[in-house]
């Protein structure tokens, strides 16, 4: 958790620095907006470096494309939680993940498709939810809690 957490502290000084350089609301949510993408393509480098870096060190580990696929959408749902999380958005977050979660249970215990297959697109999905709650409250001020 350490890269996700300084990512996000990184996040939290670009949209301070945005605020204090903003002379409206819009070009506020630009800033934010701004600094989202680089925070999250940095964790998500992060976490592909630390996954090739175990699959190279861990004999007969499977490296496919769908499990690292799989790993880094679900590094997507993991950073935009905690970054929600830090806005209070507490119960959108809690219910993309128990959705996928139950998607991906039912999928698992119906046998329907491939178990990594199944997790991409579970994670895919709720990857793509959770980045859409988190561009509905940028630009928005909040403390973080």
């Amino acid at each position: 958790m350490g890269p996700a957490e300084w990512l996000l502290f990184r996040f939290r000084s670009g949209s301070l620095a945005g605020l204090r350089s903003s002379t409206s609301a819009r070009s506020f949510r630009r800033a934010s907006a701004y600094t989202l993408p680089r925070c999250l393509t940095g964790y998500l480098a992060s976490l592909l470096v630390l996954g090739l870096g175990v699959s190279a060190l861990w004999p007969h580990a499977p490296a496919d494309g769908v499990r690292l696929g799989g790993l880094l959408l679900l590094g997507v749902v993991m950073w935009t939680g905690l970054l929600l999380q830090s806005f209070g958005a507490v119960t959108g977050t809690a219910a993309v993940v128990c959705a996928a979660a139950f998607a991906q249970t039912a999928a698992l215990v119906t046998h329907t498709g491939d178990a990594h297959w199944v997790g991409l697109i579970v994670y895919g999905a709720a990857a793509g939810a959770q980045t859409l709650l988190v561009c509905a409250r940028l630009g928005k001020v909040t403390a973080h809690r």
